[in-house]
């Protein structure tokens, strides 16, 4: 009997524990902290980190996102799709109102230039500046909501500026910023800390308003390195949640984070990680901040457990969600034989020069591991398929995605050579976007070799719809945005992209050995995509599409066409330039590649022309200019009366002997 009721007193007990435990959880749950975060997103790394981990806190209870720092708006834009594609597109976003203190968005760019966001597929900013958006927030809420402001503070001071009534409705402040004792090293002296420094004034207004606030300095941040082991345990998570992240870490472009934003986001919750201080902080004119004597207005974090913390946060970020792989591409192609001379280049990027750099949608220049002569290649980084209609928009894939602005029209015969490196994966799926059809067409290839650098050749006609439908190319079909797709956990390198049309069998030239530029005008506008002096004007039939008209230069009172390379060329030990063209009103024109920098030309003098018919002619510049010389125009100067129609300019290093897949 006596063993019987101590068993039957265990169990009770054991049970009220659980539903004490049960209860408490329930109760945690039912006072999630309510928060608005204010963040310089795009600027460094750990905004996007803090952002994921209020994400994955079921402590928090994020009621709005508000941007601060130079194109507040832009930032607002990455803070939409990264909500949206974690399934949290409802949370508003506010852009804080100009001006803002200057800080650079650099390669995190791309991550606002994404058809996603371009094509109204995310959610998008409220109308409302950031300290209006927090105004009616508070109001609404008074002595509920924490603000979280992880940037410079210049909204919260402008909305204490503007809105003083609303001091007593903000329960606290939880901010990254300042320096206490340690600076950026981790050692004294202390630094004046960057999000301080971007806007000592409102920094100043903030410490000196009486609201309470919880400080996480250097201090306690300056040493959370998220180093790469931690970094694979998160990314390998393979979530919406964590892809996003590694995303924007991928564009960010530097081997290291450091967290110090996180610390911020914990202690709105959880400070077992901190030693605090209870002190008075002010901020001098140059941005220092110092404890000083007088009446408490801060908790500070002055210390951390940092390996702790940092373990902490992997772990609850990368359990946040659930594994999200993309599944096998289908439209298994071969590939084919590249050819002699193209009949027209459509569209081409060597990743050698910055010109075409806005137009890289998904990708990064690599100079490590390029193919032979080359200096510069494009990693693929992660992004969602463009596809929306029919891609996989739960997944992420590793890619490398260029634009060729202003939208080519196709021929018959669209071929796309390019090089690559995988490592990883043996398949690669080849994308194309019909801007005349309004869908996107590809296909793969399967059983590359993996490793090594390789040049391939894939008819472009061949592409069709995940599902099997939309046909091949038509002939002037506009196409858009160039992508190659991998597994999101495989390493994609992509060179020397040439989108064309494929060489007749009579022709004898073989395949370029570089491209420096292509010039067609059948899209886009003179001054815009197509720089220089001429005038845009249609093709007569049978012939389509346009091409640049002469116009008179008026210091030369003679016609000239003055071609725009939208940036300095470098030739190459041999250079050529074919064109087609018409001539009226003369039998001779010059044709020059010119620096006008530099002043240096290259001129060849072209006599004995026939007039009034299409032509099509190729000139080998090698004897006026020598390898490394650069340029920046093509310049076609003729005598008075006369009248020049060009079209399909190609200005190239020739290829020595046909290569072959």
């Amino acid at each position: 009997m006596h063993t019987r009721h101590t068993l039957e007193l265990l169990v009770c007990i054991a049970l009220l524990a659980f539903t004490g435990v049960a209860g408490a959880k329930a109760e945690q749950e039912g006072k999630r902290v309510p928060v608005i975060l204010d963040t310089d997103i795009g600027t460094d790394i750990d905004d996007a980190f803090a952002l994921a981990l209020v994400l994955a806190s079921p402590e928090l209870d994020l009621r709005g996102v508000t941007t601060v720092g130079s194109d507040p708006r832009t930032r607002a834009f990455m803070v939409c799709r990264l909500l949206t594609a974690v399934g949290s597109r409802d949370i508003p976003v506010a852009a804080g109102a100009t001006p803002q203190p200057a800080e650079e968005i650099k390669g995190q760019y791309q991550y606002r230039n994404h058809p996603a966001v371009i094509f109204n597929r995310t959610a998008k900013p409220v109308k409302e500046s950031a300290v209006e958006f927090l105004y009616a927030q508070l109001k609404a809420h008074p002595g509920e909501l924490t603000l979280l402001p992880i940037g410079p503070l210049t909204n919260i001071a402008r909305l204490l500026r503007e809105h003083p009534d609303c001091k007593p409705w903000i329960k606290r402040i939880v901010m990254m910023g300042g320096s206490v004792r340690l600076g950026y090293n981790g050692k004294a002296p202390a630094d004046v800390e960057w999000n301080i420094k971007c806007d000592i004034k409102a920094a100043q207004t903030v410490f000196a308003s009486g609201i309470p606030l919880v400080v996480a300095p250097l201090d306690a941040t300056t040493m959370l390195k998220l180093e790469k082991p931690l970094r694979q345990r998160l990314f390998k998570a393979e979530t919406p949640l964590t892809y996003q992240i590694q995303a924007m870490y991928q564009m960010w472009n530097a081997p290291t984070p450091t967290l110090f934003d996180p610390v911020a986001v914990a202690l709105c919750f959880d400070e077992r990680f901190c030693t605090m201080e209870k002190v008075r902080l002010t901020v001098d004119d140059k941005g220092m901040t110092a404890a000083v004597k007088g009446e408490v207005n801060a908790r500070v974090a002055t210390a951390i457990r940092g390996d702790d913390f940092l373990k902490w946060y992997v772990e609850r970020v990368a359990s946040a969600g659930k594994v999200a792989r993309p599944k096998p591409p289908r439209n298994i192609v071969q590939p084919v034989e590249r050819g002699g001379l193209p009949a027209h280049v459509h569209a081409f990027e060597d990743f050698e020069t910055d010109i075409e750099k806005r137009w890289w949608m998904s990708g990064k220049v690599e100079t490590a591991n390029v193919p032979p002569n080359s200096r510069r290649a494009c990693r693929g980084i992660l992004t969602q398929d463009f596809d929306d209609l029919m891609g996989d928009m739960k997944t992420m894939y590793t890619a490398v995605v260029f634009n060729p602005v202003p939208g080519p029209p196709m021929g018959e015969r669209t071929r796309l050579s390019f090089r690559y490196r995988l490592q990883g994966t043996d398949t690669l799926r080849v994308q194309i976007y019909s801007l005349t059809k309004g869908y996107h067409r590809y296909l793969a290839l399967t059983g590359l070799p993996q490793g090594r650098w390789q040049e391939t050749t894939v008819d472009m006609t061949q592409c069709r719809r995940p599902d099997g439908s939309g046909g091949p190319l038509s002939v002037d079909e506009r196409i858009d945005d160039i992508q190659f797709y991998v597994d999101p956990a495989a390493e994609l390198l992509i060179d020397d992209i040439v989108l064309y049309e494929a060489a007749p069998a009579r022709e004898k030239q073989p395949f370029p050995r570089r491209i420096l530029f292509t010039g067609w005008f059948d899209t886009g506008k003179q001054g815009k995509e197509w720089p220089g002096d001429f005038e845009i004007v249609p093709h007569k039939a049978p012939r389509k599409w346009k091409a640049a008209k002469s116009i008179l230069n008026a210091e030369q009172t003679t016609p000239w066409i003055r071609v725009d390379l939208r940036g300095e060329r470098t030739l190459g030990e041999k250079t050529h330039l074919r064109f087609r063209y018409h001539l009226s009103g003369a039998e001779s024109m010059q044709v020059a590649l010119v620096n006008h920098k530099t002043k240096a030309r290259h001129a060849l003098d072209l006599k004995t022309l026939r007039k009034g018919e299409w032509m099509e002619t190729t000139l080998d510049y090698s004897k006026q200019s020598r390898k490394g010389e650069r340029v920046d125009e093509i310049q076609f100067l003729l005598p008075k009366g006369a009248e020049l129609l060009v079209d399909d300019l190609l200005l190239y290093e020739p290829g020595v002997e046909q290569r072959h897949r």
